[in-house]
């Protein structure tokens, strides 16, 4: 009984220890990563080098998309870290490994964005040899995700509280280029609810987009009023219908 118990010991430390790396690593990623590249309050760096002219562009679509958004940046410097190589992007996302994009926000010990592999030069994202297209831009994935650090940093420990479709779909909001009208947007999905699962499994948001023009635009929501709801998908969608006709 007491060997299972020293092996029991052993084992927890060992978790607590590699738990303890990551948690580091994720805090103070920048010894990894060799390249970087600032424009305005963001910082991207890579493991590989960055394009001038292409990383350039990436950071000034990101900032523009930001800069529309209703919810305004209130951090000095936002970091983003490009993980093209394989063990790095299993290293990183360990807690969501199919996912194209990965924010961390730990205050006060500042929030990091983690993205898979980049094509600076054309501006898609690369996930694991699959390249991204539009309107998933790298762009996109950069505003989007530094929109969860600026909505955490906005509302703190409460973001727990924001139901799913709020918290993504108005990342999602911010992030795409082309932006549609409510009435665009669901002439466009229609009555699918196929895409809610397959499409949220690969980091995609129509319907929680959705939801959100609607509230904002239609309903005149503001950001606190959309992160204070509760109302759970099938709600939010059932107010949907009901006021939109």
């Amino acid at each position: 009984m007491s060997r299972l118990k020293l092996a029991l010991l052993v084992a927890g430390a060992a978790a607590v220890c590699a738990a303890l790396s990551l948690g580091s690593l994720i805090v103070w990623p920048d010894p990894l990563f060799a390249f970087s590249l600032r424009e305005g309050r963001i910082v991207v760096a890579s493991d590989r080098a960055i394009p001038e002219a292409g990383g350039e562009r990436f950071l000034h679509d990101c900032e523009r998309l930001l800069e529309r958004s209703p919810l305004k940046a209130e951090g000095n410097e936002y970091r983003l870290y490009v993980t093209n190589a394989r063990w790095r992007q299993l290293l990183f996302f360990i807690p969501a490994p199919k996912a194209w994009g990965l924010a961390y926000s730990y205050y006060p010990l500042g929030s990091r964005v983690f993205l898979t592999g980049a094509d600076f030069a054309s501006g898609r994202v690369v996930h694991w040899g699959y390249v991204g297209t539009p309107p998933r831009t790298l762009a996109y994935l950069c505003a989007h995700e530094l929109t969860h650090i600026i909505a955490a940093e906005h509302v703190g420990v409460r973001r727990f509280l924001v139901p799913r479709w709020a918290w993504e779909g108005f990342a999602d909001y911010v992030g795409i280029e082309n932006r549609q009208s409510f009435e665009q947007l669901r002439d466009a999905l229609g009555e699918r609810p196929v895409d809610v699962p397959m499409m949220v499994k690969y980091g995609s948001y129509p319907r929680y987009r959705l939801l959100v023009t609607y509230f904002i635009e239609k309903k005149g929501w503001t950001v606190d009023r959309l992160f204070a709801t509760r109302l759970t998908l099938d709600e939010a969608m059932a107010m949907m219908r009901a006021g939109a006709g």
